[in-house]
């Protein structure tokens, strides 16, 4: 019997799986901020038809390029550089639009925001892996 190979996320550390947990949130947050700017169904349809897309393109991504094996900053940007244009390409496709000149002011745009808020969520990460190597996460 051939044995299956196991795809992990994070190398098991604690701080490993913070650093992923608060970078989804971050993704999350993202989504959730621009939905103010769509009205056209309802919160639920808008929140999916954005994070689905763009969260699996992150945790597909995070799975073949080891973003959590240990996490690094040059594996979140590379991680980032790679899943948030595939995410917004799936994400146009799935809806219909954006499409043509507006797909690539809407990636730019995309681009820069995720990188804002994934930035913000690694100095929350760095923070709380200190309180974790201290034992005082609470």
């Amino acid at each position: 019997m051939a044995a299956v190979a196991r795809l992990h996320l994070t190398d098991g550390r604690p701080a490993s799986r913070v650093t992923l947990a608060i970078d989804l949130l971050a993704l999350v947050l993202f989504v959730v901020a621009g939905m103010r700017q769509h009205r056209t169904a309802s919160q639920l349809e808008i929140f999916l038809r954005n994070v689905v897309p763009i969260g699996g393109a992150w945790l597909v991504a995070s799975v073949l390029l080891r973003t959590y094996r240990p996490p690094s900053l040059p594996r979140l940007l590379t991680t980032w550089a790679v899943a948030v244009p595939v995410g917004i390409v799936l994400r146009s496709w799935w809806t219909g639009s954006p499409g043509g000149e507006d797909l690539l002011l809407f990636g730019a745009v995309a681009m820069a925001f995720t990188l804002a808020f994934l930035g913000g969520g690694r100095l929350v990460t760095v923070v709380v892996a200190s309180r974790l190597r201290r034992g005082s996460v609470g």
